[in-house]
């Protein structure tokens, strides 16, 4: 991803697609003809989708009904938009309906191959569950332990080759008998493969064999994991993750089964009196979540706190719901759900978001929507994200959440009549903990199952929020700031801090068993505990914090620090109380013997001196501290007198003759044929090349004094500045050599700028320094300086042959690298990436508001204004789509869209379109909406095509790439 000053110092694994919900959970948008990119109107783009990886249908022996059923209500009648199936890898003796398989039982692999996945597709075909996607795993019981949600997908899911692999799977990992499985297979499967289906390391040895496989496209979640005394150690799931950290990368820590007497089917005995009498209270469940997850500090929080991707998950477990005097688990989608963002709907897709950790997971629907982000600054990452924080920063926590205004809480169970009771959250935990790395193996500290450090940092109320016009519960909280590496995670529930039997200290208690006799009583019952005990868990942020020294922390004040221009003042100064990465600066008065200034509440209060008397001279000190470092520094300020008024008729007040001092400067003839040189002595020298003007005219360089000179800003001067001037035109047909003279400066490089009289700023054009002078090419006339900055290096940019480019953005202060000191010149770029660069470069005023786009609320924060702002200067129009136009910020930019806003910005600065004709090898494929728009941007040498010929429309654009064309469209502009 490109990143644009400190807004880019945020890692996301995979994708940076989700903004702040504004407009709800939307589906994707039909894709359409596009208005500036037909060629990926049918991309993939991002949301938030809802299902689940665990739920049974016949083909697993304790379950009771058939897969069209278990889709029906997973998929139709709650909505769901995945159903991933998980019936148990055992021995298969039922069909898709229930009915007896002919010949007797199967492995579970053969029957998803024989019935199964046929009937799935059958399904489809005829057209049921559009639009959603299903996926046949399977549960594997884990040797040694417990069970695991497991998905093959391969390239194709749900393909003979997906399936055959489930079976070598299952032939290799479980103890079915070898008779059951194809000779041929089996004898070519052992040629490659040891069985292992009995110890703990067999279990890694499975985990093992998927990595090597399959390692992007499998996956194996643990399913209830304290379900039984004794059947996982913290260790062991230590060993999964790191055995294959995309592959073993979470839990179902809020439990399936919900319909069971003991919820969740967590029935280990415990004393009620006494719950804490042996460690059996820890595999029991609370408020419906095992107890590594809903113990603050507990196992899941000890794995968090070692900076393991390791995410909590729900699901329905189902079996069936209720069967005579027995009950299991709700519907799929009925009780539980994750909402996992993704950039499509494919299975893998969906995998990849699951993997992100960018998810959530509700009892009840809770809530529909969730946005949970911390920013530093323009930064900020969300769930699954990692932040790249500097030690003393500022850490701003923002929670955007809604509820339905119903669910499906049925009184009685199952009678179709809705119990009438709207969701509601009455408060949300915050809870962070610290990440100290990981533990290593054979050490106290990989055995244990605690992290001392997590607790709940804030608790919120409705008091605490604020509703926005679209009805989503709105939270902002400033968080300590950045010291040390941590992950921040969210709870809700519906319930009170101290609800009896429910909730103690805003925590959950230990659900008991429900035990009335009469079943349809104790249905009821069960329901109604479920419906009354809900709860949501997110997954974490993770924050690092790179270390800062309190002498760094006040130097980079320091070299900041600026009042503007201060030699003119007139009105009150603006004093800033906060540095750099937490520093602090105060302020006092050290000359001013006019008392012209009077610190006040962070403001310089300015007193003129009278008409008639002197300008006052005033000495204004800043001392800038944090911790034991503390350094100062001192402004000069010249507060004016009043202006003198004059009585009409009156002369006007005598002046002393001060004769003014010319400013130096020097003119020469320019021939458009011959071009010409000029120089001022240890100044400046200029070299205009032959038909660098169309005209003869004059060219000429003049030393500005300080009173004509543009604001300079916190910009330090290495030497004079200098205006280029031309009669002959303000733009050259070729560039102009400069070479200046300027003072060294140990502590900083040379560059120059030149002053934008349309931007109103100084605008970087680098140069290349020898000795005392520095050199560089101009393509207009305009005032001039040698200023001292300090620039960024990164290891893997010396060698790119973006470099020049590169180098010239950041120095604009529009594009930087990473904080591992890298560019990654070769990372794809997005479309907000883009146009934020493209904006920031243009020098766009930041525009506020909504940008008009219908996925407006997907646009991340940190690009929304320059969207916006380029949105409304015609730059970018988006998508068509139905609902309107959308922006796609998180999809992967195109040549081809590149081309046509290049064209556009051109058109608006003035350059006349051209080289529509210019032709490219892949000219047929080339779509009609971008032919022209190419054309127009190769011509004025924005884009280009690639050595074979092509242009390649629909190709993707690296950061190296982005560093060139708007280089050259700078260049194309006279910017």
């Amino acid at each position: 991803m490109l990143k644009f000053n400190k807004q880019f110092r945020m890692l996301l694994p995979l994708s940076l697609s989700a903004g702040l919900l504004s407009t709800g959970l939307a589906v994707p948008l039909p894709s359409a003809a596009a208005a500036e990119g037909g060629a990926d109107a049918g991309a993939p783009q991002g949301q938030w989708l809802t299902g689940e990886f665990h739920a049974h249908t016949f083909e697993s022996d304790d379950a009771q009904s058939s897969l069209e059923s278990v889709l029906d209500h997973g998929l139709t009648t709650n909505g769901l938009d995945f159903l991933f199936l998980a019936d148990h890898l055992r021995y298969s003796k039922r069909d898709d309906t229930g009915a007896d398989i002919p010949g007797g039982p199967t492995p579970l692999s053969k029957g998803l191959l024989d019935y199964q996945v046929p009937k799935t597709k059958e399904l489809q075909a005829a057209g049921k569950y559009a639009g959603k996607t299903i996926f046949s795993g399977f549960e594997w019981d884990i040797p040694s332990h417990e069970h695991g949600s497991v998905g093959i997908l391969t390239g194709a899911p749900g393909s003979d080759a997906a399936l055959k692999a489930a079976n070598r799977f299952e032939y290799l990992f479980t103890n079915r008998d070898a008779s059951w499985f194809d000779p041929a297979d089996v004898a070519q499967w052992e040629a490659g493969d040891d069985r292992a289906y009995a110890t703990h390391a067999d279990s890694l040895t499975a985990i093992d064999w998927l990595k090597r496989n399959y390692p992007d496209t499998s996956y194996m979640i643990v399913n209830h994991p304290s379900r039984g005394v004794g059947k996982y150690k913290i260790s062991d799931f230590r060993d999964f993750n790191s055995a294959a950290p995309d592959i073993a990368f979470g839990f179902e820590g809020m439990l399936g089964n919900q319909m069971e007497p003991d919820r969740g089917g967590y029935n280990t005995a415990y004393d009620p009196a006494d719950p804490t009498a042996n460690d059996n209270y820890k595999n029991r469940s609370y408020g419906g979540v095992d107890y590594m997850v809903a113990k603050v500090g507990g196992v899941w929080d000890a794995l968090l706190g070692e900076g393991r991707r390791f995410w909590n998950f729900a699901n329905s477990d189902y079996h069936f719901k209720t069967i005579g005097t027995n009950s299991s688990g709700y519907w799929p989608g009925e009780y539980a759900k994750n909402y996992v963002w993704t950039d499509g709907r494919s299975a893998q897709d969906i995998l990849d978001g699951m993997r992100s950790g960018q998810s959530f997971s509700v009892f009840g629907d809770l809530i529909d929507a969730l946005d949970f982000r911390i920013a530093d600054g323009d930064a900020n990452a969300g769930m699954g994200g990692n932040l790249q924080a500097t030690e003393g920063d500022k850490l701003t926590l923002t929670i955007k959440f809604k509820s339905p205004g119903t669910n499906h809480y049925e009184s009685p169970i199952d009678s179709g009549q809705s119990a009438g009771v709207k969701p509601a959250v009455d408060h949300v935990d915050l809870i962070a903990g610290d990440v100290t790395g990981p533990a290593e193996k054979g050490t106290a500290a990989y055995d244990k199952d605690t992290n001392d450090s997590t607790r709940v940092v804030a608790t919120f109320t409705s008091e605490d929020w604020t509703t926005d016009a679209n009805g989503y519960n709105v939270i902002t909280y400033e968080l300590p700031r950045a010291s040390k590496d941590q992950y921040f995670r969210l709870r809700g529930t519906n319930l009170g801090a101290n609800v009896p039997g429910e909730t103690q200290d805003g925590n959950p208690l230990i659900d008991p068993k429900t035990t009335t006799e009469d079943p349809t009583t104790r249905f009821n019952e069960i329901n109604d505990r479920n419906y009354k005990d809900l709860w949501f868990y997110s997954n974490p942020i993770f924050v690092d914090s790179a270390a800062y020294s309190d002498e760094q922390a006040v130097a980079d004040t320091l070299g900041t620090l600026t009042l503007g221009d201060a030699g003119a003042v007139t009105a009150d100064l603006t004093l800033p109380a906060e540095g750099k990465h937490g520093a602090s600066i105060a302020w006092e008065e050290t000359a001013d013997s006019a008392n012209a200034v009077a610190i006040e509440n962070g403001a310089a209060k300015v007193t003129r001196p009278g008409a008639g008397q002197s300008d006052a001279s005033v000495t204004l000190k800043a001392t800038v501290s944090r911790g034991t470092a503390s350094e100062t520094k001192t402004f000069a300020v010249t507060v004016k007198a009043l202006p003198t008024t004059s009585t009409p008729g009156s002369p006007p007040p005598a002046t002393p003759d001060e004769p003014e001092t010319p400013a130096a400067s020097v003119t020469v003839d320019v021939d458009p044929a011959k071009g010409a040189e000029g120089s001022l002595k240890d100044v400046v020298a200029f070299k205009v090349p032959a038909g660098a003007v169309a005209s003869g005219g004059k060219v000429g360089a003049r030393v500005l004094a300080a009173a004509e000179q543009p604001p300079l800003g916190s910009l330090q001067a290495l030497g004079p500045i200098v205006e280029l001037t031309s009669t002959a035109g303000a733009t050259f047909g070729k560039p102009v050599e400069l070479t200046f003279n300027y003072a060294k400066d140990s502590a900083l490089q040379p560059a120059v700028y030149y002053y934008n009289d349309t931007l109103k700023k100084w605008i970087f054009l680098g140069g290349k320094a020898d000795g005392a002078t520095i050199t560089v090419a101009a393509k207009h006339a305009a005032a001039f300086g040698v200023f001292g900055y300090a620039p960024q290096t990164f290891a893997d940019l010396g060698a790119s042959w973006a470099k020049p480019y590169a180098d010239r953005l950041i120095g604009l202060g529009v594009v930087s690298g990473y904080e591992d000191g890298t560019f990654r010149p070769e990372r794809p770029v997005t479309r907000a990436e883009w146009v934020k660069l493209l904006a920031d470069a243009l020098g766009l005023p930041a525009a506020a508001g909504t940008t008009g786009f219908a996925d407006d609320a997907r646009i991340p924060a940190w690009a929304k204004a320059q969207v916006k702002a380029a949105a409304d200067a015609g730059y970018v129009t988006g998508f068509a789509a139905s609902g309107g136009s959308v922006f796609q910020a998180s999809q992967r930019i195109t040549r081809a869209e590149i081309a046509v806003m290049a064209a556009r910005v051109l058109q608006a600065g003035g350059i006349a379109p051209g080289g529509a004709d210019k032709t490219f090898a892949d000219a047929a494929g080339i779509p009609a909406w971008a032919a022209e728009a190419i054309g127009q941007a190769a011509s004025a040498g924005i884009v280009d095509g690639y050595p074979d010929g092509a242009f390649r429309p629909d190709g993707t654009l690296t950061r190296a790439e982005a560093a060139k064309i708007v280089y050259a469209l700078l260049d194309a502009l006279n910017i």
